[in-house]
Formats: structure tokens, sequence, C-alpha cells
């Protein structure tokens, strides 16, 4: 008698997973695996059911990404990227604005390859976008009701002080030497420093803004003073000051409170060159930011003047004069010379900026509720500006789990505290190591208290979890072991924050090649539970992007060369999908033209009555359907849809051997004597026998269809000019050929509703 191995499987938790697991049956993933799951989604109770369709939203013709997001409540709208453009699209799918330049006029730069590089984000009525290191940032603006705007983002200035960050991104050592403490002046460097490019930036020497408005030579500049600069001080001694201070050292005044820089000596009066550092300000103060009118405080004469090593009392102080050389400056971090940010978020009431092209590791955030104002305070709404530690480059900040920040860099992962204890202000920034392995670039998502990224590699998708523990509030998860061969160079992440018409949540991942793997994952108490099961996406169109929002997942799909945003649609069979007789306002078509004339000449899938599928149909060159005249056609039906369809693929591994005596049933041919399946909502479908004999110069490739039994949607006498019968059932088959590996598999290649429940199977050796 041949052996005879059975096995069942009712649970697909775990989706597609490598083939290699497959003769791993001890194993969960394993036995909730799938060797196929092409166009599917996976059900809480674990079952699987045929993916919705896409409903189309409106054309957006060559573009490439499209974002939705709320400016206020109740007025959403969609961000549509294409190469050099911007458009703005409300809720209808109206287009209410589009933007070819920047505020300044030079025209956007991205194009359709890498508009995947395009960071944004929302505070109040304005968007702020970053894209590269050579684009200003771009500032889209709503005034609430109807009008739309660009402008380039530019710090806030008061006074004549530029609200922006400085960092000392020039060589270390150089001294400045400026001609006078205001007006217009000569900035003289001790090394070449200059060059044409630092005319309009801005440099600040001992914390007082210079603008630099001409080039004279590597080592000279001519500037205008922003701030009135600190003068310098000789001030006199007992005894030889030199045994108590060093050039270098700061010294501050016991009386005056004056600070300032040993610059230099005369030994023989005993006497000490000071650049000041300390001004007194009177100041019109909003919040953090000043209005400076700055007068130099000098030190005194008798007061006690102490630095790092000791301190001594003054005998004479000369009256302050210009300012000296000192190596006590830095850079602009943000203009056309240095370049632009690269990234931006929000967080904390805040506007931040990372991935600076002069200081990778860099990040700012502005003042609270003051986007424009990024310069570094003490207040505790100041703006801040932070470097992250072992010369990484920021890619991403975002919010994480608990209000923390999580900070996205090339070779690291870092968190940042932020608690009720510690809030996010000047002084409180701390970069908590979470990974030493780095991410692509690759905005993360938020899901519940989990943030989703990507690996430097591109090719896993990542998480950063929150345990609960008290030493390590966050750990860093791997969500794809046992489903790398899915993914490869990722582009974009999606993760609906709502629930649609199924209970059920998902992530959704886009391939460079366009193909989408979708992901089934479950909650607990506001972290991931258990695994994530992974399956591939496909269909007629070439997939561009795809983002969510709330319960909205958004696709920017090419279908023969022709874009279009599409929605993910439980309640449609089709992608693409459009009542052709009731079609959305943005497809309305041209004067003399059909309700398909964007993609005129083409193929397209019919379906009425909402279930009914009709076949594939041509179009007219003027976009009309070409009538078929079968029987029950009705193109005037309101319920006609048009659209494209894809093939749900699902096979379960063959059962192996259970324990017993061993009779060699692991290494011997097998064949299936039975395949069955328990489906739901069924409108047909085909069960197939795959290859996977000897593979030789001339065999078909591994899992080609050998044999197949086509399980109808309509029986012998049904009236297939109406809607199928849903019906649930179990149907059998027996695939032909025996095999190491025998292989079967359920294939749905026409539109419509259908849940597997089960696999049952038999194999004999």
């Amino acid at each position: 008698m041949p052996k005879q191995i059975q096995g069942s499987q009712f649970d697909f938790s775990y989706g597609e997973v490598d083939v290699a697991l497959k003769r791993r049956d001890d194993h969960p993933a394993r036995k909730a695996g799938l060797r196929q799951m092409a166009n599917s989604r996976i059900l809480n109770a674990g079952g699987l059911q045929n993916r919705p369709g896409r409903s189309a939203l409106f054309p957006v013709l060559t573009a490439t990404r499209t974002e939705e997001l709320t400016m206020s409540p109740g007025n959403d709208f969609k961000l549509v990227f294409g190469a050099g453009r911007l458009q703005v699209f409300n809720s209808s799918g109206v287009q209410v604005a589009s933007f070819n330049n920047q505020g300044s006029g030079v025209a956007l730069p991205w194009t359709a390859l890498n508009v995947n590089q395009i960071v944004y984000a929302v505070i109040g009525l304005s968007i702020y976008i970053t894209f590269g290191h050579t684009m200003r940032p771009q500032v889209v603006s709503w005034n609430g009701a109807s009008t739309w705007s660009i402008a380039d983002y530019t710090e806030l200035v008061i006074g004549s002080q530029k609200r922006t960050p400085f960092y000392r991104i020039s060589p270390q050592g150089i001294t400045l030497l400026p001609s006078a403490a205001t007006g217009v002046i000569t900035v003289t460097a001790s090394d070449p420093l200059f060059t044409p490019a630092w005319v309009g930036t801005i440099l600040r020497y001992v914390n007082r803004q210079i603008l630099i408005t001409g080039y004279t030579s590597a080592l000279s500049v001519t500037g205008t003073v922003q701030e009135a600069l600190p003068g310098s001080q000789s001030i006199a001694f007992a005894t030889d000051p030199r045994l108590t201070f060093s050039i270098g050292d700061q010294v501050v005044g016991a009386t005056s409170g004056s600070k300032g820089i040993v610059v230099g000596y005369i030994p023989a009066t005993f006497t000490m060159n000071v650049q000041l550092l300390s001004t007194s300000t009177t100041s019109t103060t909003t919040f953090d930011r000043v209005g400076y009118q700055t007068i130099t405080t000098a030190f005194q004469q008798l007061e006690v003047v102490a630095g790092p090593s000791g301190s001594s009392a003054i005998s004479g102080a000369a009256a302050v004069g210009a300012p000296l050389a000192v190596a006590i400056w830095d850079d602009e971090v943000m203009n056309a010379f240095r370049g632009y940010p690269a990234s931006c978020f929000v967080d904390q009431f805040r506007l931040g900026f990372c991935d600076f092209p002069s200081v990778p590791g860099g990040i700012s955030w502005s003042s609270i509720n003051a986007p424009t104002d990024i310069y570094v305070g003490v207040n505790p709404n100041s703006g801040m500006f932070e470097i992250a530690p072992a010369k990484v480059r920021v890619h991403y900040v975002t919010s994480g789990p608990e209000s923390s920040e999580i900070v996205f860099c090339d070779k690291k992962v870092y968190y940042i505290p932020i608690n009720e204890t510690n809030p996010l202000k000047p002084g409180s920034v701390a970069f908590k190591i979470l990974s030493s392995d780095g991410v692509a670039q690759v905005q993360p998502r938020a899901a519940q208290e989990t943030v989703l990224y990507v690996n430097a590699g591109g090719n896993s998708v990542m998480a950063v979890v929150a345990p609960g523990a008290y030493y390590r509030p966050f750990n860093v998860k791997n969500l794809t072991d046992f489903h790398n061969h899915l993914f490869h160079n990722v582009v974009a992440i999606a993760v609906p924050t709502a629930d649609d018409t199924f209970a059920e949540r998902y992530a959704y991942v886009l391939n460079g090649d366009g193909s989408i793997v979708c992901g089934k994952y479950t909650t607990q108490d506001g972290q991931l539970a258990g695994t994530i099961g992974w399956g591939p996406w496909s269909g007629a169109g070439t997939v561009k992007w795809i983002s969510a929002w709330n319960a909205d997942v958004l696709f920017t799909t090419q279908y023969f060369g022709a874009g279009i945003c599409e929605v993910l649609d439980d309640s449609v069979y089709l992608d693409a999908n459009l009542f052709v007789n009731a079609l959305p306002a943005a497809f309305a078509p041209p004067l003399g033209k059909g309700p398909l004339w964007w993609i005129q000449g083409q193929t397209v899938a019919l379906m009425d009555q909402g279930t009914r599928y009709m076949g594939t149909y041509q179009i007219d060159p003027d976009g009309f359907i070409i009538p078929q005249g079968q029987g029950g056609e009705d193109l005037t039906r309101a319920s006609l849809a048009a659209g494209q369809i894809w093939t749900m693929t699902s096979e379960p591994f063959a059962p192996d051997a259970q324990s017993g005596a061993d009779a060699g049933q692991r290494m011997k041919k097998r064949q299936y004597s039975y395949f069955n399946v328990y489906v739901i909502n069924s409108t047909g479908f085909d069960m197939a026998g795959l290859f996977s004999s000897q593979q030789l110069p001339t065999s078909p490739p591994l899992g080609t269809v050998m044999n197949q039994r086509t399980v109808p949607a309509y029986n012998a006498g049904e009236d297939a000019t109406l809607p199928p019968t849903q019906r649930e059932t179990v149907e059998s088959y027996a695939p032909v050929g025996s095999t190491y590996d025998p292989r079967a598999a359920i294939i749905k290649r026409t539109p419509g509703p259908l849940l597997i429940a089960e696999f049952a199977s038999e194999v004999t050796i």
C-alpha cells in the first residue's frame, strides 16, 4: 500500500514565505505560510481573500507621486508630484493649484525618477517641502478658502539678526580679524579661507553676525556688521598674568560679569589682551526673539578676573578698542553656498530640518509655533541645533512611541527621549542608540505605537517597537525574516491609520520595479503582536507611488502610459475601476470623446451588477467601448464598471510525512491523490497542477501550469446575464504526475470575490 500523507491548513497568517522553508514542516512559518500568495489579503481569522480593487479618482497624466493630507478639519487635499511640477487637488479630484517654479521663480528641480526624495511637513495652513541639497525649502500655503501660493522658505529676521543656525563648518584654528565693530568692515583670515561663493552668506564672529558683501581674496572679504561686535581690552596686573592665564582661556570678571578670551600678552607691562565676548543689551522680547542694541560690557579696574587655572585682580584696564583676531566664529549652516536640508519634519509644535550637506549629522528644531525662527537659544521655547554622534548622516527624524523622537541615519538608529520630566527644549537632547545598522532613504511610517522603516540595503522592513522595559524603552525588530524574497530596492512604505470597510490592518511596501507587498499585522496594547504576513500584489498597471492617509491607501499608477490616482476600494473588483456611465467629475471626457478617453485604443475589462464579469473589450480611438453583442450586454447600465484585472494565486506547501516507521517517505517521489479547497463566496477559479519535475534544457519553468480543473462561476442552467451565485463549497482535484516536490495551486483569473478558508490534501508515495 502506498504511504498516505494527509495535511490540512486553515491558517495563512505568515503569508508567502521563503521557499527554503518547504522542508521545515516543524516551523510555524511553514505551518501557517504559503509557497505562493499573489494578490490576496490575509483576514483576521487567518483565511485568504481576493485582494480589493482600486477606484480611479482623477487623472495625473505623467505625474508619479500622490500624497494626501489634511489642512484643516474637513479640508483634505492631495499633492501630486510630477517632473518639475506640483499640483494640488481637492477631495473631489478637482485641481485647485499648480506650480512649476519655486517661490524665487526657479523651476522645481525634481524629475519623475526622483520624486521619492521629496519630504514634506505640515504646520497650520503651510506645507514645508525639502528636496535634495540644492533646493531652498519651499513653503506651499493655503489661505483657508481658495488661494494657494508657493514661496521660498526664509528665516525670520529681527532687526538685522537672521534667526538661523550656525556651526563651525570651516577648518578649526583659523582666526578672523574684523577691521571695526560696526558698519562696513574688512574681515581678514589668518589662512586661506574665502571664495567668491561666500558673498551673500553670514558668518558669526563671537556670536555676532556679519553679512559678507564682497570678495577680495582667499584671506579677505568685505562685510556689513549686522550686530555690533564686542571690542577688546588690555588689562594690567600687578604680576605677570602668564603665571595664571594662558592664551585661549576664557576669563570672567567677578564684579562686571564680563567675559573674554585671552589673545596675547605684553610681558614688560604685565598686560594681557582680551577679546571681549559679553555684551549688555536693551531688547524687545517676544518669546525668544530679540531685537538687539548691543553695548560691550568691559572689565573694571580692581575687580578680580578668574580663569580655568586661577584668578588675579586687575590693576588697570584700558578703554574698549577694536576687535582682535580670534578663532571663535562659526558658519551659517544653510544657504546657497553650504546647501540646504534634504529632509524636514514636524514634532512638538516645532518645524525640524535634517540631512544638511554641510553638517550631515545636524538636526535643527525651530522655536515652538515659530517655523521660521530656527536660531539657537536658551529658553524652553527656543530653537535648537544638535549633532548626532558617530559621524552619521541623518536621513529622517520622526515622532516615535511614547512621544520620543526616532532619528534614522545612514549607519545608526537613535532615539531622543522626550517625556513630562524631559520635554524637548535646549539642553534636553540626548541620542540613545537603538541599532548599529543604518537605514535606506525611504521615509519611515508610523503604525500605531510602531514605526516601520527600511534597512540600509533596501531589502528588509524593520520596526521600532516599545516593549515597555524601563532601561530599554525601544527595540528594533526585523519584520521580514521569512519574506526577504519579496523585497528589493524599496522606495515607499504606506500605512493607513484608520479602519476602512474591513477590520484588518495592513502595511504596504512599494518596490523599485513597481511591485507591491502587502503585510497583515495585528496589535495588542498598541504594539505589534506576532508576525506580519506578507504577500505580493501585482496588476496590469505600473505603480509609481503608494501612500496612505487615515483609511485611504492611494496608488499613483500608469496604465498604457497614462497616469491616474487610485484609492484602495473593497467594494470593487477591478483596478482603475470607473463606472463609465457615472464618471467622477475629474474624468469628464473632452468634447467628442468617450468615457475612456485617457486610454483610447487600448483594452479594458467590464463588470456590471456588481460581480458579473463580461470579459475584455476594445476601446476605440475616441475612448468609446466597442460593443461585442454578447448576451446580456448593456453598455448603458449605471452599474457598468471598466477597469483592469489581476490574477490571484494561492499555493500551499505539499504536506510532509508525519512521524512514524521509516519508509523513506521524505526522500521518495510523491503524488497528490487529492487536493481539496474549502471556499466561501466563490465566483469561480481554477485548480492547477504545477510543473516541479526534473529540470532539463527543454523543460518549462518551475511553477508552470501543466494541468488544471476549472470551477466555473455558473453551473449548467444558470442565467449568465445575472451576477454569479457566491458559493460556499469544497472542490477537489487530483493533479497528474509524481515528483519529489508535488505542487498544486488555486488560481483566480477572473474578477470577483473568493475566500479560501482551508486547504486539505493527501499525498501518496
